[in-house]
């Protein structure tokens, strides 16, 4: 009997933890920005960079090449216009939310 009382214990101390970090994790948040393998559009010629959702709209010569944040900032292009600057803003986002962009069950804010 008394191994069943420790074990019931164990169990539900457990599942309150549990139940304690999802409640935490759905709470909690956290500022996000753009990870470096983001894509974008290289603008070669002016030596900028272009997020996909403002490539319409964006000065552009045909001098593209499709490549990343990282490597973008690696060879010191800046942001095309403010358009770009905002699409790539941090964000603030629950814990969770942002561990199941990480793990790939949901789509993060530059998943383009």
């Amino acid at each position: 009997m008394n191994n069943k009382r420790i074990f019931f214990r164990f169990l539900f101390g457990g599942a309150a933890a549990l139940a304690a970090v999802v409640l935490a994790a759905n709470f909690t948040k956290i500022t996000a920005a753009p990870p470096d393998d983001t894509r974008m559009i290289l603008e070669h010629t002016h030596r900028t960079y272009i997020s996909p959702p403002c490539y319409e709209q964006a000065q552009k010569t045909n001098h593209i090449a499709e490549s990343t944040l990282g490597e973008a900032r690696t060879h010191s292009y800046s942001p095309e216009s403010a358009c770009t600057e905002q699409s790539l803003q941090p964000i603030q986002i629950t814990l969770s939310a942002w561990l199941q962009e990480k793990l790939g069950i949901q789509k993060g804010k530059w998943d383009w």
